[in-house]
């Protein structure tokens, strides 16, 4: 059964709520990732168990947050927009869906504080923008 964008942000929310009761990433929570979001929720829990989840901090107002992915990492900027193509064409060209996997594990990883974080310097700031241009 395809899932519509609003069952996307529904989803989500239950999910944000379970965080509040569970508190770490748990059995529990892995399911219940899986039910509200299936393929997706499980590869999500899986950058999540694998520790692929970065953030690169060039200072307390700028992040960049990158995901590794199968074949490339991708950023990601706020919880709005990542640039794997499932995001391009599924979100952003037909509206099918509000995320993608990539985003549902930074959205989740970011609540849960699981993530690994990286000070980055100004150069390396650059080089991480320029890379994707």
């Amino acid at each position: 059964m395809r899932q519509s964008s609003t069952d996307d942000k529904k989803n989500l929310d239950k999910l944000l709520a379970l965080i509040q009761n569970e508190g770490t990433l748990s059995e529990i929570f892995e399911n219940e990732m899986m039910s509200l979001f299936e393929n997706r929720g499980a590869k999500a829990f899986n950058i999540l168990k694998e520790n692929k989840l970065h953030k690169h901090v060039l200072n307390e107002k700028i992040a960049i947050w990158e995901v590794e992915g199968k074949s490339q990492n991708y950023l990601i900027i706020e919880d709005n927009f990542c640039e794997c193509t499932d995001y391009q064409i599924r979100v952003l060209s037909r509206g099918e869906k509000n995320l993608c996997y990539h985003l549902l594990a930074k959205i989740i990883g970011e609540k849960f504080h699981h993530y690994n974080i990286k000070k980055i310097s100004n150069k390396e700031y650059d080089d991480l923008i320029l890379s994707r241009t």
